[in-house]
Order: structure tokens, then sequence, then C-alpha cells
């Protein structure tokens, strides 16, 4: 599955695929459905800000991974970090994920 999203302006191109999860797996050497089992265990009131934003976007990083010759620290490097201020933004990038990787929570159709 193909998906474009904006982020501060500037479009990603995302792809999923059964290589996603080995990818994934060879790229920060955990699962990625555990490390999104990890998220989905968060106690709400106690969220752990840095794991959630560290998962979501190593996930970003792996869909985006086709299109970019980049590494994990260099694409890190050139998102802007009021990125991490915007809740719209950061939901449509759960959604998408959720929606890429073939979960049903996802609210909102992206690009």
């Amino acid at each position: 599955m193909e998906k474009t999203i904006n982020l501060r302006g500037e479009d990603l191109k995302l792809r999923s695929s059964l290589f996603t999860i080995i990818s994934y797996r060879n790229v920060f050497g955990t699962e990625l459905f555990s490390d999104i089992k990890k998220l989905e265990n968060l106690n709400k009131d106690e969220t752990d800000a840095a794991l959630v934003i560290d998962i979501l976007f190593r996930i970003i990083y792996i869909l985006h991974k086709p299109y970019t010759k980049k590494s994990y620290d260099e694409f890190l490097m050139d998102l802007d970090f009021s990125v991490l201020s915007d809740v719209k933004e950061l939901e449509n990038i759960s959604n998408t994920i959720t929606l890429m990787l073939g979960g049903n929570e996802g609210t909102q159709d992206p690009k």
C-alpha cells in the first residue's frame, strides 16, 4: 500500500509491504508489532512521550525508506521539531500507520 502524508509542508511518500516487518527488524533490532504492542499497552495517564515519539517516527521512517537513502538519524534531523507539538498532525500520522499496517482504528483517510 502507498500513501503520502504531509509533515510541516513536506510530502513524505510511504509504502508498506511484507518487507516492512523485515526492514524494521534489520534497521532497529526489534520487532515492528512488538513495538506497536508497547504503544497499545501504555497507561494513557502515564504515557511515556519519548517512547511514543521514538516508535512513531521509527515506523514512519521504515514506511518512507523505499523512497530515501537517508539514515534514520538524517531523516530525523530533517524533520521540524514543531511537528511534536501539533496534535492533529500526530493523530494523522498515527491513523496513517494504522491504515497502512492493516489496523482498523484509523479514523481519517490521509491523502
